[in-house]
């Protein structure tokens, strides 16, 4: 589920020339979900059984921050979360962040990106640019500027606090180009189930270019691993209403046959309808759809993988941050450990739901 910050209630405190702020933030919902089913987790692992029925959840949100007197700042941030299954038990806490910067530099602590998760973005579908991604392992990361480009270092650690996975990122921009590059060496890091796999233990490195060219934003990427090589372009090019986006990426291994990943696109936005249709090599394809209803209402359709997932929700904003949501989604593979469908990320079956943002 997105969470969204509507309404913040700020502290703030006064101690000779220095300040501190703190800001609390929270979600909360309730809902009722028809549908049970025995789900795997990113269709891997062990079953887990999903439960029809009412459910809830909510989030309190805290961040501080103060200016010290040596032109330094600090700023920490963590998010407390409750669900219905804990009622009356601990609760539980995660995304804790510590954080000093000046004008120049900056070292952040806890779950944080590495370095070169936060520099790279793919070109395309790329096979060997899986870099690691911070997926609540601790992460010092140091980043600094110099002059039009910022240079971060960071280094992880596992769960038994042994020191892994460093990781290289700079970004900039020269003339109308911007450039990142992208490095880890090879770690050891504990697999887990969201956003790391095998191949985020590799010694990775990746470069890439875009620019504007006749309205037309291009992008040439390069990354590669112990395993081979990913060379990709895409092109995105609006036009009016309409965007189209295209992407090639030709994929070298060093062992079995090589292959090419392409994508294409378009999304069309005008008054209050929006669509989105994307298709690539395996014929897998996606169609999202939004039509601005009468009285504040938003009505979502669409149909992903292939149109084996279909889904359609109607979205009416209460005010004061209070969402109603009615929504119906079948999930035929039924492989997301979250049951969840679509660019809405719609529960499997029939959904009432009431959120508030606070």
């Amino acid at each position: 589920m997105k969470r969204i910050l509507l309404t913040t209630t700020s502290l703030i405190l006064a101690a000779g020339v220095a300040s501190a702020d703190v800001t609390f933030s929270g979600t909360a919902e309730v809902g009722y979900n028809d549908h049970a089913s025995t789900a795997k987790l990113n269709g891997a692992g062990a079953a887990t059984a999903l439960k029809k029925g009412v459910y809830s959840d909510a989030d309190l949100n805290i961040a501080m921050s103060a200016a010290l007197d040596n032109g330094m700042s600090a700023s920490a941030s963590f998010e407390i979360d409750y669900a219905g299954t804990n009622q009356g038990g601990a609760l539980s806490s995660s995304d804790s962040v510590v954080s000093f910067s000046s004008d120049v530099a900056s070292v952040t602590f806890g779950d944080t990106k590495h370095a070169a998760q936060g520099a790279w973005s793919a070109v395309g579908s790329m096979d060997k640019d899986a870099f690691r991604a911070a997926d609540g392992e601790n992460v010092t990361r140091v980043d600094v500027a110099l002059g039009g480009m910022k240079l971060s270092v960071s280094e992880g650690n596992d769960t038994t606090g042994d020191t892994d996975a460093m990781t290289l990122g700079l970004t900039g921009t020269v003339g109308s180009v911007s450039f990142a590059l992208a490095h880890q060496n090879a770690n050891t890091l504990l697999l887990d189930s969201d956003d790391n796999g095998a191949a985020s233990r590799l010694a990775t490195t990746g470069v890439r270019a875009s620019t504007t060219m006749g309205g037309a934003t291009v992008a040439f990427g390069y990354a590669k691993n112990t395993t081979g090589n990913s060379t990709g372009v895409s092109v995105s090019y609006p036009m009016g209403a309409i965007t189209a986006n295209a992407s090639y990426v030709a994929e070298s291994v060093k062992t079995g046959t090589t292959k090419a990943n392409w994508d294409t696109g378009f999304a069309y936005t005008e008054g209050g309808m929006t669509l989105a249709a994307n298709t690539d090599e395996s014929s897998d394809w996606n169609v999202d759809a939004s039509f601005a209803l009468s009285g504040g209402a938003t009505l979502f359709v669409g149909a992903d993988d292939a149109g084996k997932d279909t889904y359609a929700g109607v979205s009416y904003g209460l005010g004061n941050g209070a969402t109603l949501v009615a929504s119906y989604a079948k999930d035929d593979n039924n492989d997301d450990g979250d049951d969840e469908v679509g660019a809405k990320a719609y529960k499997n079956g029939m959904t009432i739901e009431l959120t508030f943002a606070f």
